[in-house]
């Protein structure tokens, strides 16, 4: 169990080049090895549609639907490249890693339509950044929506799509990669959204063309562990309390764990860093699924929280991602860190208990 709670520490991305479409200059550029995988409700049946970044001129697309009573699963995945000579979406090649019916080709042109009209949407909506956020002037053509549930925010542009029936909000994050488009949505319901994003860690991981949510978890509670003298760990640039429940891991410093049903570590990264580790916490990888309609965004002038639940086999963890930026133990330029990743049937049994600890955190 140890091991698997050790696994949502971070997720390593496969390569460090960077990549960005054409025409456009995102916030957060994207990593060769970034995903994202959207719930497309404008089919009849369950339908899945998953972009891939290789780099600045290769990607990959998935459509992928599960089986049902009546049709047996579907699978479509190629590869495109992109012209590099021109300014905008074009593609110089296609190359089909699976086999593909006439029966599909309806849906790979609609892929086409996708990638071409998002492109071209994405360049046209500028600037997505916090900049942007927090300066209206600074990109007029969007409006930035705050909220705490992280599907509900975002800078929307209302528009016009044919593919989702005419119009559209279209709601842009920079967290999200390749088109930076997060959600789409009608008058009446969200048509295409965001389930996950995710990153490669090696050419072997096949988490991208083996997606599939799930959110199954058989989780056993764990006993409650007896009552236990408090004590504060200082993390040197911010503290919390515990109890002597509460193990070191060995001779790793700053990581602590309670039995099988938690672990907590803490530390500092840069203040330029901080949205690419906020974005980290937010991706999905071969050991865990971080479904995007269970995550939340909390911030307030000191201190940003991201809550979420991560999935992997029949597990789920409760994930608590905080950010200090403000604190008198603070250096300029640095930001504290803590993370706390909780089996799910654990915390709601002593979500009391849990959430103290949080909140004792400085």
């Amino acid at each position: 169990m140890k091991k698997k709670l050790l696994a949502f520490l971070a997720f390593a991305v496969m390569a460090f080049s960077a990549a960005a479409l054409p025409g456009v200059k995102p916030y957060i550029k994207d990593k060769s090895g970034e995903y994202v995988y959207y719930r497309d409700k404008s089919f009849t049946r369950e339908s899945y549609i998953g972009f891939l970044t290789y780099d600045e001129l290769t990607y990959a697309a998935r459509y992928f639907a599960p089986a049902t009573e009546e049709l047996p699963p579907k699978n479509i995945e190629f590869l495109f490249t992109l012209d590099p000579s021109k300014s905008y979406i074009d593609l110089s090649g296609e190359r089909f890693l699976t086999p593909v019916a006439q029966e599909d080709t309806e849906i790979v042109n609609y892929i086409h339509d996708l990638i071409f009209e998002f492109g071209k949407r994405r360049q046209n909506a500028g600037e997505i950044s916090p900049r942007a956020a927090q300066d209206s002037s600074v990109n007029p053509s969007v409006t930035y929506v705050d909220a705490t549930v992280l599907l509900n925010s975002g800078f929307r542009s209302k528009e016009e799509m044919y593919q989702f029936g005419g119009d559209v909000n279209i709601y842009y994050d920079y967290y999200v990669p390749i088109f930076n488009i997060k959600k789409i949505e009608t008058v009446t319901d969200s048509v295409f959204e965001v389930v996950a994003i995710g990153s490669l860690k090696s050419s072997d991981d096949k988490s991208f063309d083996n997606f599939m949510p799930s959110v199954y978890a058989d989780n056993v509670t764990h006993k409650a562990k007896g009552k236990a003298k408090s004590k504060n760990y200082d993390f040197g640039t911010s503290s919390i309390t515990l109890d002597e429940n509460w193990k070191q891991a060995g001779q790793v410093e700053n990581l602590l764990f309670y039995g099988d049903s938690a672990m907590v570590t803490a530390g500092t990264i840069n203040s330029w860093e901080l949205d690419l580790y906020i974005k980290t916490c937010l991706l999905s990888a071969q050991e865990a699924y971080l479904p995007w309609n269970k995550i939340s965004i909390i911030k307030s002038p000191k201190q940003i929280t991201v809550y979420s639940t991560a999935y992997t086999g029949s597990t789920s963890n409760k994930k608590i991602n905080s950010f200090i930026t403000q604190s008198s133990k603070l250096q300029k330029g640095e930001n504290a860190v803590l993370t706390m990743v909780i089996l799910e049937s654990d915390y709601e049994s002593y979500k009391k208990y849990f959430t103290n600890i949080f909140k004792s955190w400085k």
